[in-house]
């Protein structure tokens, strides 16, 4: 059941925070080109939905992003259903069965379309309404790989919005003045 926090944080043009997590954790973004279709739905939620990213991270199974839009909730379920459609293409086309495989095994056969499924059931939207949360989030985001022990900084991260908070040029435009 959705909370009135959380539905207002849907409609607010307010930063939320979110993870998207990818069905049996199967690492799907371990590739360069499915990672590319996440940051090109992005960016086309960018430029036609106004979505403004404060903060973003993609590791091999899951997705973090600080962002807002004025239909945040609209402009959430569009990135799932696109960068579903568009990561499974990607593997069909590399013809990654086993990944393929794997995922199926995971995808719910209740669905209208179980084969476009990629990600797990959507997890709660974090409105963030204070400096000390934005901060925190941000933080979190960046040292993930940190943690994860695949870079000592979260600059030599290509798939992280740290480089952009670092003043030099990302994958996407984050906004990094709030």
């Amino acid at each position: 059941m959705t909370s009135h926090r959380q539905k207002s944080a849907m409609k607010a043009a307010h930063p939320c925070f979110v993870s998207c997590n990818v069905l049996g954790a199967t690492p799907v973004f371990s590739r360069p080109e499915t990672c590319q279709k996440v940051i090109d739905t992005w960016r086309e939620l960018q430029e036609q939905r106004g979505l403004t990213i404060y903060g973003f991270l993609l590791l091999e199974d899951l997705v973090y992003l600080l962002a807002a839009a004025d239909d945040f909730g609209g402009v959430l379920r569009r990135f799932r259903e696109e960068s579903a459609r568009r990561v499974l293409e990607c593997l069909e086309a590399m013809d990654d069965q086993g990944l393929l495989k794997r995922l199926r095994r995971f995808q719910d056969k209740q669905q209208s379309d179980p084969a476009a499924q990629l990600w797990q059931p959507a997890a709660p939207v974090e409105p963030v309404l204070r400096q000390e949360t934005m901060r925190a989030k941000l933080e979190m985001i960046h040292q993930t790989p940190v943690k994860r022990g695949y870079v000592t900084d979260p600059v030599l991260y290509r798939y992280c919005s740290a480089r952009n908070y670092a003043g030099q040029p990302g994958l996407l435009q984050v906004a990094t003045d709030w």
